[in-house]
């Protein structure tokens, strides 16, 4: 009698067992088939689309491709197809950077004028540590090539791009003042790696990081004239048509790895278990970074951190032109997601949470409801005002019948922003955007990025066609080898470069201009003790006091 009961027992948790494993399964199958109808509700066969991973305990769980990787012959996207990641690209660049570093071969403390002697002009001193994690405060590679009159369909180098950044004096801010992300820290970061390894930075990734993980379809692309087999090209929507988006623009270490959804999730996997050794370096990589005033910023090196519905989260993202990738972790649960695109929509930043609010649904908190979910005309004027995102960039914010509007400075029409919580408000035009509001301090949030916007008092001053004709002219900048020239047209300036379009400047202030183009947003002229016009400096986006001198 006692054996069969033990053997009832014994039956009875099996049975047990089945079921709850019957059970779950079942409910990971129907979770795998959400993901299906999420990428079918999101892409289309027919147009650019994405391919998708589900990385759980280091094994892939689930692999999905939507839509076209080459238009013009309607080559499907495969597992197999090879996308441009870029900003994923950094925490590659800032792996090699700290593993060196472990290797005792340089220092993240070190001077970066110490391996780039070109930038012995600089008034500080700036650290590797600081290229990796944006608190660097030199000018952005984007916007001084637009300054040049090169855009993203341009052709140049990765080795053209650096040698246009060593010619660098001058910085946006004291290095550790502030965060702000951009691109020119990584690219001479990867300089820097070229110089002390002695090799080209595609030989070291590849030694270092692609053929121990046998990720044998991926590679840093310097130049554009290099044929990418299976390569996915970057397209836009426009007009409702899809139209080709050229992405040439060859920087590696800030961007230019190009990749498979195969190789980055033996990536991710790495990321998920990690060697002792390897632990230590990403340790060190998503280490919270702190400012000169004590104030920690999320991002790390090449990695940044946060937490969303109480999971604690491991990502970057990347878009260029076209292009779209984004890499999740959430280490508690050995869960990773990884998407890349081809179409340049917003859809994948929305489809990684999507999915992480799927599978690890019991694992989050609840976001608390707002308090606040209607205002008066009156309990929304606190927010209005002029407000300058960057240099030269400004809009208004407007209070009416209960509402909340945006009016871009100088136009007429304005959009109203949805209230969706306690002074917070939706960018209708793109849905992973919106509007916050802080004493004075409007803050856009998109995606991971968020750009906060002082109130601004302009009073613009009444000019007629001889005081614009006295700052006409052929203004130089040495240190880029640029120069625009400023005419006069039916009583407007206008700033004229041999390869951009025609720039209309509006009057800001005395002797202060600003325009609707990031890079050439606001221009304020320099005069002598004669009070005649000797040149210019210019700030925009990500740009600070580029110093133009008028030469005719």
């Amino acid at each position: 009698m006692k054996r069969s009961f033990k053997v009832l027992i014994i039956l009875a948790f099996t049975l047990l067992f089945y079921n709850a494993s019957l059970a779950q399964n079942q409910n990971r199958t129907q979770q795998l088939k959400k993901v299906d109808s999420l990428l079918d509700h999101s892409y289309q066969k027919n147009s650019p689309g994405v391919t998708l991973a589900i990385i759980e305990q280091g094994k892939t769980i689930y692999s999905s491709q939507r839509g076209i990787s080459n238009m013009e012959y309607k080559i499907p996207i495969t597992d197999s197809t090879v996308f441009h990641i870029a900003s994923v690209s950094k925490q590659f660049t800032a792996f090699l950077a700290v593993s060196l570093e472990k290797e005792g071969k340089l220092s993240l403390d070190d001077d970066i004028r110490k391996y780039l002697p070109e930038l012995k002009d600089l008034p500080y001193k700036i650290s590797l540590r600081q290229l990796a994690n944006h608190t660097h405060g030199l000018p952005n590679l984007y916007e001084l090539a637009q300054l040049k009159g090169i855009e993203l369909g341009d052709r140049i180098t990765h080795k053209e791009i650096v040698a246009m950044l060593l010619r660098i004096k001058q910085i946006n801010f004291k290095p550790g003042e502030k965060f702000e992300y951009n691109n020119t820290g990584f690219v001479l970061l990867a300089e820097i790696i070229e110089r002390v390894c002695g090799k080209s930075f595609q030989e070291i990734l590849k030694d270092k990081i692609f053929f121990p993980l046998r990720m044998s379809n991926s590679l840093a692309v310097s130049s554009p004239s290099l044929i990418v087999k299976n390569k996915a090209y970057s397209y836009r929507l426009k007009n409702e048509k899809y139209e080709n988006f050229a992405f040439n623009l060859m920087a590696n270490g800030s961007s230019g790895v190009s990749t498979t959804i195969k190789d980055l999730s033996k990536w991710i996997i790495k990321m998920q278990y990690p060697s002792l050794e390897d632990k230590n370096i990403f340790d060190e990589m998503i280490k919270p970074s702190t400012l000169n005033s004590g104030e920690t910023i999320q991002y790390g090196l090449g990695l940044e951190t946060k937490t969303y519905k109480g999971l604690e989260l491991i990502f970057h993202g990347g878009g260029d032109a076209g292009y779209r990738s984004y890499i999740l972790n959430v280490p508690k649960h050995h869960f990773s997601v990884v998407i890349l695109g081809n179409n340049n929509d917003f859809k994948p930043f929305q489809l990684v949470y999507e999915v992480v609010d799927l599978f690890l649904k019991e694992n989050e908190k609840e976001i608390p409801s707002p308090i606040k979910t209607i205002y008066t005309t009156q309990e929304l004027k606190p927010f209005t005002g002029t407000y300058e995102m960057f240099p030269g960039s400004l809009f208004n914010i407007i209070a009416e019948n209960n509402e909340l509007y945006y009016q871009a400075f100088g136009s007429n029409k304005k959009m109203q922003l949805p209230i969706i919580g306690d002074g917070i408000f939706a960018n209708p035009n793109l849905p992973i955007s919106y509007f916050s509001f802080d004493k004075n301090t409007c803050i856009f949030h998109i995606a991971d990025f968020k750009y906060s916007s002082k109130k601004v008092t302009v009073i613009s001053p009444t000019l007629n066609k001889n005081d614009l004709i006295k700052l006409a002219g052929i203004y130089k900048n040495k240190e880029f080898n640029t120069q625009y020239e400023l005419v006069v047209e039916n009583n407007e300036l206008i700033a004229r470069h041999s390869s951009n379009d025609d720039i209309t400047l509006h009057s800001f202030a005395n002797n202060s201009f600003y325009s609707d183009e990031g890079f050439f947003g606001k221009l304020v002229f320099r005069k002598n003790i004669k009070e005649e016009i000797t040149g210019f400096s210019l700030s925009g986006q990500n740009l600070n006091n580029i110093l133009f001198v008028k030469i005719k």
